[in-house]
């Protein structure tokens, strides 16, 4: 059986003062469920980006002194699943790029990534054997390396990204949420005190003691520095979101669209019971993500659920 591996995990927070790396653990933790091939966290620190990522589980790679070790005020964690170039440590995220300039994390994925690979060619820079989020990662490096600000670096490679992505984006001093213009891929952002944070999902937000703020808008590039936070909408939102974070991606405790996974999943079940009705002595769901579909057939059914 062919599994689905489109999702991947990210979490990012801007804290100074807060030990931003355990932080990002405990929201790794919480997001485990969208990847569990490899995880990483990239740490910034006014000075330098500092990362560690490896094969296996959240619980696995990071130890005591290894976190301890990431010191700084903002970073960005990843969970992968792979869907671009294979599994194993080589294309473990967050991608770092620019010998430290730039450190990525990407939930989604580009079916084509020709007119990345022109672009990178044409300004020759080396691509072989990287992957959609790698690529990314480059040309955005490459106007970084020709004095561009990150801002305008970004909003002058976005056209050059077709295809699904909720991106992370730390330099040593600057956090940076970005999503595709159609919001395939979940991305919200919250907020600790008054330290910003981001997650794939709003449950990751439960664990670390931070507030659901608002989801990043679809074709927005929010930027947080010292300075402040930005917003900057660089192509208009087309939603198209991907209903199997309802169905099947999304933690059952999270909340997408304003709704609660738990409760649209439910109301699958109901709608199901009213639409096709069987004769049957018991509902059982296949665990995890039937179980609230389950329960909502068997109340709307009458049907024990077993």
């Amino acid at each position: 059986m062919t599994e689905l591996k489109e999702k991947c995990g990210v979490f990012g927070i801007y804290g100074p003062g807060l030990d931003v790396s355990r932080l990002t653990f405990y929201g790794l933790y919480a997001l485990q469920h969208r990847g569990q091939e490899s995880s990483g966290i990239a740490v910034g620190n006014g000075a330098l980006i500092n990362c560690h990522k490896n094969v296996g589980l959240v619980n696995q790679i990071y130890s005591e002194e290894r976190i301890k070790s990431l010191k700084g005020f903002l970073a960005i964690g990843h969970n992968r699943y792979s869907t671009s170039e294979g599994t194993g440590l080589l294309h473990a995220q967050p991608v770092v790029a620019g010998d430290g300039l730039l450190a990525l994390a990407h939930n989604g994925n580009l079916p084509s990534v020709t007119g990345l690979q022109n672009f990178l060619q044409s300004k020759g820079v080396e691509i072989s054997k990287k992957n959609d989020s790698e690529l990314m990662a480059e040309a955005i490096v490459y106007y970084l390396r020709e004095g561009v600000d990150l801002k305008t670096a970004i909003t002058k490679v976005f056209p050059l990204f077709t295809g699904a992505f909720s991106l992370l984006l730390a330099t040593k001093d600057a956090l940076v949420a970005l999503r595709d213009a159609c919001g395939i891929r979940p991305l919200a952002m919250g907020k600790l005190n008054n330290n910003v944070v981001f997650a794939s999902e709003s449950c990751a937000f439960h664990v670390v003691g931070a507030e659901f703020v608002r989801e990043v808008n679809p074709g927005e590039m929010i930027i947080v520095t010292g300075s402040g936070v930005e917003s900057v909408q660089i192509q208009p939102a087309k939603p198209k979101f991907d209903l199997f974070e309802f169905v099947y991606f999304a933690r059952p405790d999270s909340n997408i669209l304003g709704k609660s996974v738990y409760q649209v999943r439910r109301n699958c079940g109901t709608r199901l019971a009213r639409e096709y009705s069987i004769q049957a002595d018991m509902v059982i769901p296949v665990p995890e993500t039937a179980v609230p579909v389950a329960v909502g057939y068997a109340e709307a059914s009458g049907i024990p659920l077993e």
